[in-house]
């Protein structure tokens, strides 16, 4: 019985060992996923700040551009009244909109492109069989 004894307790400390290496094996694994949990909040944290960060400035700079767009249009539109005449000032609204212009008449000359005779390309008699 001594040997059926020392292979049964080799087996039970086989058997146990495995056990203890699995449950340890697990704690690692879950310290290892932890801390790449942790890791990846953070960068989520600084990659949500710096979203915040840029469209907060690129706001900023939008209202900046309209500001900007803003005074370059009443620039123009003060000087444009100063150097050209009502009817030519395409800032001035007022003459703009007080004279309805006429449609100017369309020619009807053909496109220099175009030979004026008919080329029979479209006539069934003219089809390849």
């Amino acid at each position: 019985m001594t040997e059926f004894t020392t292979i049964l307790f080799v087996l039970i400390g086989v058997i146990i060992g495995f056990v203890a290496g699995r449950a340890t094996s697990r704690a690692g694994d879950a310290n290892k996923l932890h801390a790449e949990l942790t890791r990846a909040r953070k960068e989520l944290t600084h990659y949500k700040r710096e979203m915040g960060d840029h469209f907060s400035s690129t706001a900023n700079l939008l209202e900046q551009l309209d500001e900007q767009y803003q005074r370059l249009t009443q620039h123009m539109a003060e000087q444009s009244q100063k150097l050209l005449p009502a009817e030519h000032n395409p800032f001035n609204h007022d003459a703009a909109t007080s004279e309805p212009t006429e449609p100017q008449p369309l020619n009807d000359i053909q496109p220099l492109d175009y030979s004026g005779q008919p080329s029979g390309l479209l006539n069934d008699k003219n089809r390849l069989a």
